[in-house]
């Protein structure tokens, strides 16, 4: 044997010596115990849909502006409609923002009385291009109204949490 293979095998047996059992193994293995992190619950918020108000009354509209045949007279012409209940006094009214109104008494409606009227009102020259609110008064309660556009028709709904006045 030369030095050279001889300085090897001092070395590695040097290793070893220093380095008792870190070659094998001295007993069973041991697999680690797994735990699971705790869980804590998270209260998330309740979702709450709103379920929509349900409508109770309604105006269509077949013109508002000028008349077509005319062009000469500012008018809002269409129908009011009750849904269920019956009521001795149904108005429409168009209030502008300087408090003027325009009101439109449709009678009784509802029961035995029609559920579906026609209107007209006729505001002053003044107000070409404003927007009025839409209300509608069921036996003296005010209801504003919510514009809705369905399949072609203006309308504006009138719901059970739109009451403004008692």
């Amino acid at each position: 044997m030369d030095l050279k293979t001889t300085c090897i095998i001092l070395l590695i047996i040097a290793g070893m010596a220093a380095f008792p059992g870190c070659t094998g193994t001295t007993g069973p293995a041991q697999t680690p115990v797994l735990t699971p992190d705790t869980i804590t619950p998270v209260k998330a918020p309740t979702l709450l849909t709103p379920v929509p108000a349900p409508e109770i009354a309604r105006i269509t509209v077949d013109h508002f502006g000028m008349n077509p045949s005319t062009g000469s007279i500012y008018e809002f012409v269409g129908m009011v409609q009750v849904n269920g209940g019956v009521y001795r006094s149904v108005k429409v009214i168009l209030r502008y923002s300087d408090t003027q109104e325009y009101a439109y008494d449709a009678g009784g409606m509802g029961g035995s009385n029609q559920t579906i009227k026609p209107f007209s009102l006729f505001p002053d020259d003044r107000y070409k291009g404003t927007n009025p609110q839409k209300i509608i008064v069921l036996d003296g309660k005010r209801y504003v109204t919510e514009y809705r556009y369905e399949n072609g028709i203006l309308a504006w709904i009138a719901t059970s949490d739109t009451l403004i006045s008692p």
